[in-house]
């Protein structure tokens, strides 16, 4: 399968990049190493772009576009000298990739993909490349991920892969656009006595096409997509139509959900719904966004589910607020099955107040049962923040003499995998210590539920040799101590690096390595990437 891939990544092999204004924005919502920003392919944002957040006048963080769409963006959090909110306004970075100097990026969640080498005659005089010029931007790339076991009692895991990710806007001049996501790996994965397991997959992530109406006030997206207005809707085969105008949206789509093991074409679960969307002019001092959906998902022609999902957002220069609410109405089966007939699901609420120009205070809540995440690698930090992600929290951030800040924020989890539980934690950064760009960042957090009581301590030292070599080194140590069995007391440590490199003509080079080890047992991982953009 990686084969067919391959033959695909070549036929789109194009050039290099090209530089694009786009007006102010902010983040909407944040994972541990995600940040969604309300601007996409039609505010001149696309796959690859790095983009800054400030605040306060201040740049206090480095993003980079990992997956777009039409008005939203998901971006991996690169470098930060704070705590993210939601509310941070961003903006362009000042220096986009070009052919002669890009800043390097690292490889988007899930993926892995082929390289060839690009020759430099795509570039055309005007400084864009035929790709550019056609309204195509994209990535193809290659990686390898390696688990090594150290302790005996486990196994080895190396994973080759190869993705790529394709965003067309008014192809050629047209009225279509068009999303391409494929990523390909194979797994062989080698256990303690010696046997040896092989799997391959591909897996189409979105496919589709989008018409767009002369005035862009009319579309049409067919294929395999998300849905552009609601983040409860994720992938599925089938059709969306809009209307689109400045300080509103209608839509109605349909369609089935792909298999939930191999992403393969299946009927079984069939999704309808429509929604209404209003929201401020792009921008408005204050802005708001308010979409309303009704939903259903039938199983083999049984209900599924039936819900209204709510989502609202508030944003200006001194305050945000985000809400999110799925309300299930509960008929048929599951009436008889005790249900009551209206049930609040999956609620979401962060807000944040800018009580000064330095200081910053947020809160939320969350019960989501499932979020959509996109990671390069796990690591037990982001374990951590994955396992207590559910319930509330609070927090205040304070920055000084401009390169300092620390924050402080605690937080009762409620269900998930920790159960009920509460955590405390400290952060300090310091941004741009020494003209060479040298970043410090440090957490440490206590926590306590019903089972265990831990600390966890990281650091993070990022060195910028130049415009094109950036380098972290991190580490950090999780004790925990058993309050039911003494010899259940763990202590984990881990240490890693991780280099992002430009090599030139919009080949970008990511290697990292880490080595993790606990009472019973330790690993290594390493994981490469090289990526062509255009």
């Amino acid at each position: 399968m990686i084969r067919a891939l391959v033959c695909v990544l070549c036929l789109l092999f194009a050039a290099v990049s090209a530089q694009a204004q786009t007006p102010a924005h902010a983040i909407t919502y944040l994972t541990s190493t995600t940040a969604y920003i309300d601007a996409g392919i039609e505010e001149g944002f696309h796959s690859g772009d790095r983009v800054e957040v400030v605040r306060a006048g201040a740049v206090i963080a480095v993003l980079r576009v990992t997956d777009v769409a039409a008005h939203r963006a998901a971006c991996a959090i690169e470098s930060n000298t704070g705590t993210l909110v939601v509310g941070d306004s961003i903006r362009r970075a000042a220096a986009q990739p070009d052919v002669q100097a890009s800043p390097a990026v690292s490889a988007p969640a899930e993926a892995g993909a082929p390289e060839p080498a690009a020759p430099e005659a795509v570039v055309r005089s005007n400084g864009e490349s035929w790709a550019r010029r056609n309204g195509l931007r994209g990535r193809i790339g290659v990686r390898y991920l390696g688990v090594y076991d150290q302790s005996g009692f486990g196994g080895d895991v190396k994973e080759p892969s190869a993705d790529v990710r394709l965003d067309g806007s008014r192809v050629a001049g047209s009225a279509f656009d068009l999303q391409v996501d494929m990523r390909a790996r194979h797994t062989v994965q080698t256990v303690a006595d010696g046997r040896e397991f092989n799997d391959g997959q591909t897996r189409v992530y979105r496919l589709n096409t989008r018409w767009r109406s002369t005035t862009d006030h009319y579309h049409l997206t067919l294929g395999r997509q998300f849905s552009s207005a609601l983040a409860s809707i994720s992938t599925f085969d089938g059709a969306e139509f809009s209307r689109e105008d400045v300080h509103w949206s209608l839509g109605a789509f349909g369609g089935t959900q792909p298999a939930p093991i191999d992403y393969g074409f299946s009927t079984d679960i069939a999704e309808y719904g429509a929604y209404l969307r209003l929201r401020t002019e792009p921008g408005a001092g204050t802005r708001y966004e308010w979409v309303t959906a009704a939903i259903g998902s039938y199983q083999n022609g049984h209900i599924n589910r039936e819900y209204v999902a709510l989502l609202g957002r508030i944003m200006s220069q001194r305050f945000s607020l985000m809400l999110q609410q799925d309300v299930d109405v509960n008929r048929g089966w599951k009436r008889d099955m005790g249900e009551s007939a209206v049930t609040l699901t999956n609620t979401f609420a962060s807000a944040r107040y800018r009580v000064t120009r330095a200081v910053d205070v947020d809160a939320g809540y969350d019960n989501r049962r499932n979020i959509r995440l996109y990671r390069n690698f796990v690591s037990p930090e982001t374990q951590f923040d994955d396992t207590y992600r559910q319930g509330v929290w609070g927090g205040v951030n304070v920055g000084f003499a401009r390169r300092y800040r620390v924050g402080f924020s605690t937080r009762t989890s409620m269900g998930g995998a920790s159960g009920d539980a509460n955590s405390y934690t400290a952060t300090a950064a310091i941004n741009r210590i020494t003209r060479a760009a040298f970043d410090l960042r440090l957490r440490s957090t206590r926590y306590t539920n019903e089972t265990t009581d831990g600390w966890m301590h990281t650091a993070t030292a990022g060195y910028s040799f130049n415009a094109r070599w950036m380098m972290d080194v991190y580490g950090g140590v999780r004790n925990e101590h058993s309050k039911l069995f003494a010899t259940a007391d763990s202590n984990t440590k881990w240490v890693g690096t991780d280099m992002d490199i430009d090599l030139g003509n919009s080949l970008y080079w990511n290697l990292s390595g880490e080595r993790n080890s606990n009472n019973v047992a330790g690993y290594d991982q390493f994981y490469s990437g090289v990526s062509w953009r255009f």
